[in-house]
């Protein structure tokens, strides 16, 4: 009976849940199983609903637990007096914990899919959440986002918003109550074992400006939420103060509502793990926009289509562009974990040998990012047919959960930082640094640096984008990343597919439509119809400093990825070589420095027909008084410079070189400069100390 029960449970320490209804029980077995509790420390869950144990058995057993401190007991049902006892212990515990200084870690990662056009990607993506297979689905624009919550083998589509600081303070409970029962020392703080990465580091130099807090409601340019003369203040400040941390006073206590129901869910879902699933737009033209959303942390899915690798017609096509991703996912985070996976695979059972033989070539230099699939080198996979959908979400996990920057610990003033940002979600689309996101961290006692560090967190596990390039993207922190994304989308499209040029004839921009999507040139009307012209100017002027764009003759805007290629172009007279084979020439370095090129001539002549651009070509009739060419040729890894005076011009193409690799590729590229077939050292090249090097400062110093 009772007695039985209660002798298990002094010497159990496995046992974490037990239902006990309509027992008969009654007050003498009450006593017994209070006698119990005195020791155990495991049960999490005891239900003795309809026991009949009266006011002396709950009372025995409310005496133990107020006298035990270390019991588990997160939830008790039909015990009276001992219920109310649990249930304000627990809400003490959940206040005294949110306002704690306890760590734990954030279990939360991105999971970016990547790959050629047409190749599979959403449909693997939606095979992931369990949504149904659709043919007719429509190719991604950009990108595509979506939020995944991983229990078991069940991955949920999670669209409800998440109290982050209230459920990481039960997942500290939950750990506090599975502690050893012997161990009675405070919980010590996990090393943090993943470091953050560069791009999220401090930025000690970053400005705290006065202005900007009603910026919301209407266009703003990024170089105006900056207060330079404040910044040199903070500069000054920081090297003084070493603790910069705000007062803590009683009214920056985080307060929620304690709900029980709250605790027992999260009791459930301690093991869940949440991903942030990017599917990234295949065509060619999104790759120049891709590099500023890619980061170093995550696991990487690289799907192709397995049947095109076969095909000899399609297979020089599909290895260049898996290629391309395998080298840019290494530049980018050369530590994260890769999965090649091919889709169509019911289609070519019988060929996967000569597949992974294939991929095995083409994927020698990165075997050490690449996560095998037992005997195979890549994992196959049909979403039509759904197989092996089970076998590549097991990875998919295993690797998210392995990952090392997933023991990066936070504190539950950072959650209820984020909590606080993700709440303007529903009227904002981004804030400002010297608006509310510095009212909400001084709220939560953040200092600059941990506010910084944490925003970068935040960014790195696609909860956020905070880009750090130059101050006035520092200034900026974007809390629904779909937003910026669809805005770029809006612009950077594949005309081929993703435009329907009748609708901007019904709506009278037929022109400026087919000037953008044929020679890339956007009118400024244009850009406020596809903006809905809501934010134009704060759009606009994120596309220049991210060089995505530059001005271009009178009110118009140059947008290089969108140039079309000129196969008939001739022979350029080539006396210099940027040579970039050491690494790759990534897609987007190219065009990135025809927009710094057409900023700076257009600062020192008019534009005129001074100009002359395509895809891979850009021809400059004034560029530092020199007639210059540049020429993408892939096929070398190399950009091509022609000019009468390499010397005087290579300087200058060099400092935006660097300006491009401090800003968009993390630093990673290499590059040597070859004149007449020499190696050359430009002496006059801007060195970016700092990747925040504004680009106006920037473009008047060349």
């Amino acid at each position: 009976g009772a007695k039985d029960i209660a002798d298990a449970l002094k010497v159990n320490r496995t046992l974490t849940e037990l239902n006990l209804p309509g027992n008969r029980i009654e007050p003498e077995g009450a006593k017994e199983i209070a006698d119990a509790l005195k020791v155990n420390s495991s049960l999490t869950f005891l239900d003795l609903y309809n026991n009949e144990i009266g006011d002396e058995g709950a009372k025995d057993i409310a005496d133990v637990l107020k006298a035990n401190p270390m019991s588990a007991l997160i939830s008790l049902s039909g015990a009276g007096e001992a219920d109310e006892f649990v249930k304000n212990r627990n809400r003490q515990r959940f206040l005294d914990t949110l306002n704690g200084n306890e760590k734990a870690e954030f279990a939360r990662l991105r999971v970016m899919f990547v790959g050629q056009g047409r190749a599979g990607k959403s449909a693997t993506v939606r095979s992931m959440l369990g949504k149904p297979f659709s043919p007719e689905w429509d190719s991604t624009v950009g990108a595509d986002v979506s939020e995944s919550v991983v229990n078991g083998s069940s991955w949920g589509d999670e669209t409800d918003q998440i109290d982050f600081a209230s459920a990481l303070a039960v997942k500290m409970m939950n750990r506090r109550n599975e502690m050893k029962p012997s161990s009675t020392k405070r919980m010590e703080k996990s090393p943090v074992v993943a470091p953050l990465p560069k791009s999220s580091q401090t930025v000690m130099n970053n400005p705290e400006a006065n202005k900007g807090d009603q910026l919301q409601n209407k266009g703003h340019k990024l170089s105006n939420f900056v207060d330079k003369d404040q910044n040199k203040k903070d500069l000054k400040r920081n090297s003084s103060v070493k603790n910069d941390r705000p007062r803590k006073s009683p009214e920056e206590d985080i307060i929620r509502e304690y709900d029980e129901e709250l605790i027992l869910e999260a009791h459930e879902r301690k093991n869940d793990l949440a991903l942030s699933l990017w599917d990234f737009g295949g065509q060619e033209v999104f790759y120049t926009m891709h590099h500023i959303f890619l980061t170093q942390t995550g696991v990487y899915v690289l799907v192709f289509d397995t049947r095109e690798l076969l095909d000899v017609e399609t297979r020089e096509e599909a290895q260049k562009y898996l290629l391309f991703w395998l080298r840019s996912i290494n530049m980018h985070a050369p530590q994260a974990p890769l999965l090649l996976v091919g889709t169509f695979c019911a289609e070519i059972q019988d060929e996967m040998r000569r597949v992974d033989k294939i991929l095995r070539k083409l994927s020698k230099h990165f075997c050490s990012q690449i996560v095998t699939n037992e005997s195979l080198v890549f994992f196959p996979i049909d979403n039509k047919e759904r197989l092996n959908i089970q076998e590549l979400r097991k990875a998919i996990e295993h690797e998210a959960r392995n990952d090392p920057a997933m023991k990066q610990e936070v504190s539950i003033r950072w959650m209820a930082f984020l909590d606080d940002l993700l709440s303007h979600k529903s009227s904002k689309s981004y804030l400002t640094m010297n608006g509310d996101v510095n009212h909400v961290a001084n709220k939560f006692g953040l200092s600059r640096q941990e506010r910084y560090i944490a925003l970068g967190l935040f960014h790195e596990r696609g909860l956020i984008i905070h880009l750090t390039a130059t101050e006035a993207l520092q200034n900026i922190v974007i809390v629904k990343p779909q937003w910026i994304i669809d805005a770029l989308g809006k612009v950077i499209r594949d005309s081929s597919i993703h435009v329907d040029i009748s609708e901007y004839e019904r709506d009278g921009l037929l022109d400026d439509a087919q000037l953008l999507f044929e020679e890339g040139i956007a009118s400024r009307d244009l850009l406020g119809y596809l903006w809905n012209y809501d934010q134009t100017e704060f759009f606009i002027d994120l596309m220049k400093r991210t060089m995505l764009m530059s001005d271009y003759q009178q009110d118009g805007f140059l947008i290089p990825s969108l140039l079309k290629e000129n196969k008939d172009m001739g022979a350029v007279d080539t006396r210099c070589v940027v040579d970039f084979s050491a690494t790759f020439l990534p897609h987007g370095v190219f065009q990135r420095l025809v927009c710094l090129c057409v900023e700076y001539v257009s600062r020192k002549t008019s534009f005129d027909d001074s100009i002359r651009m395509n895809k891979n070509y850009a021809h400059f009739i004034a560029f530092a008084d020199q007639e210059v060419e540049l020429v993408e040729d892939p096929s070398q890894q190399a950009i091509l410079v022609s000019s009468s005076d390499v010397e005087k011009v290579i300087p200058i193409i060099s400092s935006m070189l660097l300006k491009i690799n401090g800003n968009v590729m993390g630093g990673r590229l290499k590059w040597k400069v070859l004149i007449d077939g020499k190696a050359f050292q430009p002496e006059k090249a801007v060195e970016i100390e700092s990747p925040t090097l504004d680009l106006d400062v920037f473009l008047e110093s060349l």
